[in-house]
């Protein structure tokens, strides 16, 4: 996990999305969580065999976020809604 930016008590009046990248060709599945301004706050590299949405919920959960609504279908993965635990 790479933390890019503090999430802390300001995070929580923030809307944070996290965008769940599926792997493409050579590279691995990736999470990362931006704030409202669109600035990366977490990236979280996943092994190729985490490529579906239950998988990002435990590694999100793992670095200390939850998931506020269903994940939403991207053009390369999925978006969700996310909040500090």
């Amino acid at each position: 996990m790479e933390v890019l930016a503090e999430h802390g008590r300001d995070a929580d009046s923030m809307a944070n999305n996290a965008h769940f990248i599926t792997a493409n060709a050579g590279g691995a599945p990736v999470i990362i969580v931006r704030d409202d301004r669109g600035t990366p706050v977490t990236k979280l590299e996943l092994p190729a065999e985490k490529s579906k949405p239950e998988h990002a919920d435990e590694e999100l959960s793992a670095a200390g976020w939850s998931r506020q609504a269903d994940w939403s279908a991207a053009d390369d993965g999925w978006v969700v809604p996310v909040v500090p635990s």
